[in-house]
This record gives structure tokens, sequence and C-alpha cells, in this order.
């Protein structure tokens, strides 16, 4: 007996059509270079989960801004276009096993990992003591909101001209966009902060800039 009737049927998430419903989450595999560049190792290990018959896969964590801070080791990047080459033999090498590919895209905030960026300093909604970060977090300008929006919209429009069939906005696990919808990391009495309402004003701004 079939526990799983639709599993291998295929299926769409908005426009996107899938061979069937087999869906690799993003999870970081630190097989990038150390520069951020798509490496060979971490294009074969995607092409071998696309053989493997998954209908689509999403891509780690990728970083938009670095000016920021690292997140992880070898951390993906794609905040600049010297990227995109190596992330299109990554979509090329999946999407030839009829496999669709998406890439997660995150901007880690106070989640940067100091011992990764040490010239770079933690910046968020606002400053705040956390736990996972013993350097003390500059909160942002609204100018500064404004430019890492941008880096998500550019990062999405490298992300098609790579031949990602789309894009993962990153939201959880205590980075940006989640420290700016959190009451906890998120005191400020601006635009952005205060209310529900005012504090998903940037990841409305990011998901709109994206689209």
């Amino acid at each position: 007996m079939n526990t799983f009737p639709l599993l291998f049927s295929p299926g769409a998430i908005g426009t996107l059509e899938l061979k069937n419903r087999i869906v690799m989450a993003p999870m970081g595999t630190c097989l990038a270079e150390v520069t951020g560049a798509a490496s060979r190792r971490l294009i074969d290990y995607y092409a071998e989960r696309a053989k493997g018959g998954a209908g689509l896969i999403i891509v780690e964590n990728t970083l938009i801004d670095s000016r920021r801070g690292i997140q992880i080791v070898n951390q993906l990047r794609i905040d600049e276009y010297k990227f995109v080459p190596q992330l299109f033999e990554l979509t090329e090498a999946v999407h030839s096993w009829g496999a669709k590919i998406a890439l997660q895209i995150n901007s880690a905030g106070a989640g940067m990992r100091p011992h990764l960026s040490p010239d770079i300093s933690p910046v968020g909604p606002s400053s705040v003591d956390l736990d996972f970060q013993p350097l003390a977090i500059r909160e942002l300008t609204v100018a500064e909101i404004g430019e890492i929006v941008a880096e998500f919209g550019s990062a999405a429009r490298l992300a098609k001209l790579a031949g990602f069939d789309a894009v993962e906005i990153h939201g959880a696990h205590g980075y940006l966009i989640a420290q700016f919808l959190s009451p906890y990391t998120n005191k400020r009495s601006d635009a952005y902060g205060g209310s529900s309402e005012r504090r998903m004003r940037f990841c409305l701004e990011v998901v709109e800039e994206v689209r």
C-alpha cells in the first residue's frame, strides 16, 4: 500500500512546476570556497541530490552583504556579480537531472560571527545584549536599513541571472529579519519598531524588493 500516493506526482509552488513533491530543505554545508564562491565540491554535492530524485533543491544560507559579517565557515555569497558564473554551473548541474533549484538568501545582522569577520562590528535593529553575541551591537540607521533591503533585491536579481528558479528569504534562526520581527531584539521607536505592524516593515520591504 502506498502511504504517500502523491509524493512522486507533479506539484507546484505558485508558478514553479515540480516533477514531484520531494523538497530538499536548505542546510549549511560549509563547502563553498573561502572566498564565498561555489566550489566544485559544493556543485557536485547538490548535483548528487538532484540525481537522487528531489523535485526541488533549496541551496543553503547564502550571504547578501559580506560587509556586515560572515555567519558560517566557507559561507556561500551572492553579494557581487563575480559569484554568478560558478552559481550558474551549480544551477545547470541540478537542472540536468530534471530538478528545480532555489537559493536561500540571508543577512545575519547581530548573528554574524566575530571570529569569521574580525574587523566588523555586529549590527541589528537595536543595541541589545544577546547571549550568542559577545560584541556590542550597533543600531542600524534608517539609511542602512534601506541599503540592506536593496541588497536583498540585488541578490535576487543575481540569483535569477545565475539560473535559479526561485529564492527563499531566510526569516528565522535569530538572523536579521527575525531580529526586526521580535520585540526582544527590536526596541526601536521609529517606523521599524514598536507595534507588530511596524516591526514587520523591514520584512515586507525585503519581500517587495525581491519581487
